[in-house]
């Protein structure tokens, strides 16, 4: 029978006992980190310094036609440096599309193993990191183009929603707030719908080898078809980040932090660089653990609708007051 307490705990004996697919959740955090803030790419005042290197101290900068610009002229006038620095940029983005493609892997990674652990008869799978990430998967690139659709979604929503704040920001207007109140009232269970939408999508794309347009429409079916379902799995989730995070402030701000303050005081920098290093780890950890979780959850639910077809928690309370 379907349950949302048996959905859970299965999803957390899978995440504890199989400590491999942290790494995974850890790298997985890569890409999904992100998605509900705006990348600016403007700037808005100078106050970076006159010369090149100083600007280049913005990360906004990088991003706006000024750069191309200045880096044209130092082409032109320091060739040298200009060759280095077109060598560092092509580095840089190097970089940046082996860390994307590492944090696509892993997504791929935590779904095919909590697939393959909960559907196995073996009490226990040999997880391997290497072959996760190394193997040809041409899954990878439907995972982009979903996470793309979705980043650029969530911007434009967000966009839209800013337009009656910068009207605001100006002037007040009361019919500004009830723009910005309608439009939160619209947009923000439309990003939610979207987000759950997606999650869908890339389970079907890996556990089913969907396209990316036949994903997006299993997607939207099923969503449409579970959306109180997924709303509460949704809900229970935010729930259980919320806590997690709770804990983890009050393990730094009661145990860890009174500890840093007297090694500032009496000086103590190499321990103190420990204790910091600590604190990072135990947050690292928790989100990757946290994202294997969550990533385990939104998979069973996904075979289990397969299956099934199942009932929210307040559609079965409602039916049996009737």
């Amino acid at each position: 029978m379907f349950s949302y307490r048996s959905i859970l705990s299965r999803a957390w004996k899978i995440t504890r006992q199989y400590k491999k697919l942290w790494i995974f959740g850890a790298l997985a955090m890569i890409l999904s980190a992100g998605g509900e803030y705006q990348i600016l790419t403007k700037i808005l005042n100078e106050d970076y310094g006159s010369g090149f290197y100083n600007k280049l101290q913005s990360g906004s900068y990088m991003f706006s036609s000024p750069f191309w610009s200045d880096f044209g002229r130092v082409c032109l006038t320091e060739p040298r440096l200009g060759f280095g620095l077109g060598l560092l940029m092509a580095l840089v983005i190097f970089v940046a599309f082996i860390i994307l493609w590492v944090s696509i892997k892993s997504q791929i990674s935590i779904i095919e193993w909590v697939k393959t652990i909960s559907t196995s008869k073996k009490k226990e799978q040999k997880i391997s990191i290497w072959e996760g990430l190394s193997k040809y998967d041409n899954k990878l690139w439907s995972i982009l183009g979903l996470n793309i659709v979705f980043k650029a979604g969530l911007y434009l929503l967000f966009m839209i929603m800013s337009i009656p704040l910068i009207y605001l920001f100006f002037q007040d207007s009361s019919l500004a707030i009830l723009f910005y109140t309608i439009f939160f009232t619209i947009f923000l269970p439309l990003a939610i719908s979207m987000a759950l939408i997606v999650k869908y999508a890339m389970i079907a794309v890996v556990l089913e080898k969907d396209s990316f347009v036949t994903s997006i429409e299993k997607g939207i079916k099923i969503f449409s078809l579970n959306w109180l379902v997924s709303l509460e799995i949704a809900i229970l989730l935010f729930l259980i980040n919320f806590l997690a995070g709770l804990l983890i402030i009050f393990i730094i701000s009661i145990i860890l932090l009174p500890v840093m303050l007297t090694l500032i005081i009496f000086n103590f920098l190499t321990p103190l660089y420990l204790l910091i290093a600590v604190g990072l780890l135990i947050i690292i950890l928790t989100a990757a653990i946290l994202m294997t979780f969550q990533t385990a959850v939104w998979t069973i639910l996904f075979e289990e609708i397969k299956k099934d077809d199942v009932k929210a928690k307040l559609e079965r309370v409602f039916k049996r007051r009737q």
